[in-house]
């Protein structure tokens, strides 16, 4: 079955790196098929960055992501460009604390203090990436948390991977809560 994740945000909160996570997890630890798709031009500069997988058990036909089943959005302007594509009973992940205008009864958003648990956590808002992954491990029955664990040990730099790890860990807890 064919499942689609999207994430997007602003250059600089690891968008990148949080889909290659997502990406050896399925691919690599769960034997999935899945591509995976990048649009990033200006990000580096805090411009719109954005990751698009592509999961499935079977052969993958058609690479991009149409209607996703999640969406990340971790800036005003992902979740303004991408949040009407989602299918009708998917989700929406949130920040709270850059995403502030939103329609209240959109049953499938689902709003987090992502941003605010990086900095209480790891104190840093690169860490944004690693909470939302343990949000979407805990909320996505697509993924499995133990899975997403094992590829953040893989590719996170040494010196900080107990913070990374701890970060994932806050975020499981958030998605759980919900």
């Amino acid at each position: 079955m064919r499942h689609e994740i999207q994430l997007v945000g602003k250059g600089g909160q690891g968008v990148r790196l949080a889909s290659s996570i997502l990406s050896r997890a399925c691919g690599i630890y769960d034997g999935k098929n899945l591509v995976e798709t990048h649009l990033y031009g200006a990000a580096a500069r805090g411009g719109l960055s954005e990751s698009e997988l592509v999961i499935s058990g079977e052969e993958i036909y058609y690479v991009k992501v149409q209607n996703p089943d999640f969406l990340v959005a971790l800036s005003q302007d992902a979740y303004d460009e991408y949040g009407a594509a989602v299918k009708d009973d998917g989700m929406i992940i949130a920040d709270e604390f850059y995403v502030k205008n939103y329609n209240a009864e959109d049953k499938r958003l689902a709003m987090f203090p992502l941003t605010r648990t990086a900095l209480d956590v790891v104190g840093a808002l690169i860490a944004v990436n690693v909470v939302t992954l343990g949000v979407l491990s805990a909320l996505d029955p697509e993924l499995s948390p133990e899975s997403v664990r094992s590829a953040i040990k893989d590719l996170v730099a040494g010196k900080y991977l107990d913070k990374n790890l701890e970060a994932f860990d806050k975020g499981l807890e958030l998605g759980e809560s919900k």
